[in-house]
């Protein structure tokens, strides 16, 4: 027995299809806007973001293939054979960019020189594929090509679709609710979709990706490689966390807490063939509780961005956000926590703590000067981290010959006092 043709998609049908639409054309309009975005922090979260949104595609596109092989779906309408080979041909080739173009990114990220663990939305881990390297230029060309295919193929879809729309023949209402029936409402409904679509496509091309403004910016100097995980310990000693705050500040009569004013510096170096190599973080986070009278309510702790990496090369920035360095996938932050901190001279200071980087937690002493005058403070100090305790620089990058373990710190800053 024959089934008979429903007159309309399955409401998951319907779902999918929109849904798939809208986030192709943010997704072709974000790629294209990608290579605009400023380097650096921004550049690199445009592309997380990207792959996040095109591993989504992808499986949002293999449950839209199982629907439709699974479901009833109606028939193909009669038209010329030329019109009906044109509308097939266009809807493979739909499902070939849905599925094949999230498929060959992730080629290009599998076997990407550097590689970065590919985050969904900065929260589900995903991993590369067992692919050879001899596929990454092949994958790289076909995916230059999938902006201008898509948007040339949407076109063909929709020229199709109001074509038949303006014959009075029924297809628009196919992919659309049974509320709406009429020829007047399906050519609203359409209209509706062309906007919405531009609207997805010029959202995903006006994609910013900015740094929170609560965080102040820092200038510092990096290691070629691992300079990063080296400021994070500087910059965190120097500040700290609203949760250690509040719980010393409650046990402390004087401790207060401090503001950073904007700007500032973290400076870290390490050796490279006997070259000093700096670099900077444009994005971290802290706070300071402190008095010098009350050493024992005050603390420091400091959260490090370690995207926001710019050594003044960008190929040099993207190494050291790789699973070789700092893993900024999985470990997207560095937090220095204070555990102490002691007088070591007329307005000098010890403070004993732990930097948690790459997955691995180790003590780190940081020394610093602090000048205090009315509710403004300067501050200035300097710590020495080891790389290779914390799993930063692997394979090629785990010898000391060339890039050394000793990381020098230097950090000054200003803030102001919050209250008594």
């Amino acid at each position: 027995m024959t089934a008979i043709s429903p007159s309309r998609y399955s409401a998951t049908a319907i779902a999918l299809h929109w849904i798939l639409a809208l986030l192709l054309l943010f997704q072709v309009g974000l790629g294209g806007g990608l290579e605009h975005l400023p380097k650096g922090v921004a550049q690199f979260a445009g592309y997380q973001f990207h792959k996040s949104v095109g591993i989504l595609i992808l499986l949002l596109s293999l449950a839209r293939l199982g629907v439709r092989l699974i479901k009833p779906r109606p028939a193909p309408v009669p038209d010329g054979k030329a019109q009906m080979m044109l509308a097939s041909a266009v809807h493979v080739l739909l499902y070939a960019i849905m599925i094949g173009g999230p498929i060959t990114g992730w080629i290009i990220v599998s076997t990407a020189k550097v590689r970065l663990q590919t985050m969904l939305f900065g929260v589900v881990p995903w991993p590369d594929l067992p692919v050879g390297q001899a596929l990454h230029e092949p994958a790289e060309a076909l995916h230059g090509l999938l902006g201008p295919m898509t948007l040339g193929l949407v076109l063909l879809h929709l020229a199709g679709a109001l074509y038949h729309h303006f014959k009075r023949e029924d297809v628009i209402g196919r992919m659309l609710p049974a509320a709406i029936a009429s020829w007047r409402g399906m050519g609203i409904a359409a209209g509706v979709a062309i906007i919405a679509g531009f609207v997805a496509l010029s959202g995903g091309r006006g994609m910013t990706f900015a740094a929170p403004a609560a965080a102040p910016a820092v200038q510092a100097s990096a290691s070629e490689v691992v300079e990063q995980a080296l400021p994070e310990a500087s910059e965190s000693e120097a500040v700290a966390a609203p949760s250690e705050v509040a719980s010393e500040a409650a046990a402390s009569t004087k401790a207060v807490p401090w503001k950073l004013d904007k700007g500032g510096r973290l400076g870290f170096t390490a050796d490279y063939n006997g070259e000093a190599i700096k670099g900077s973080f444009g994005r971290w986070d802290a706070k300071i509780v402190f008095d010098p009278e009350d050493l024992a309510g005050s603390s420091i702790r400091a959260t490090i961005d370690l995207a926001s990496v710019e050594s003044g090369d960008g190929q040099r920035d993207d190494m050291l956000r790789s699973d070789s360095f700092f893993g900024v996938g999985a470990n997207p932050s560095a937090q220095y926590t204070s555990t102490s901190i002691r007088e070591a001279g007329a307005g000098r200071y010890i403070a004993n703590g732990t930097l948690t980087l790459h997955g691995q937690r180790k003590p780190v002493a940081v020394r610093f000067s602090l000048k205090i005058d009315g509710d403004k403070a300067t501050a200035s100090g300097s710590a020495t981290l080891q790389r290779l305790s914390f799993g930063v620089g692997e394979a090629e990058w785990s010898a000391t010959d060339q890039l050394k373990d000793v990381v020098g710190v230097d950090f000054n800053f200003r803030a102001t006092r919050q209250g008594d």
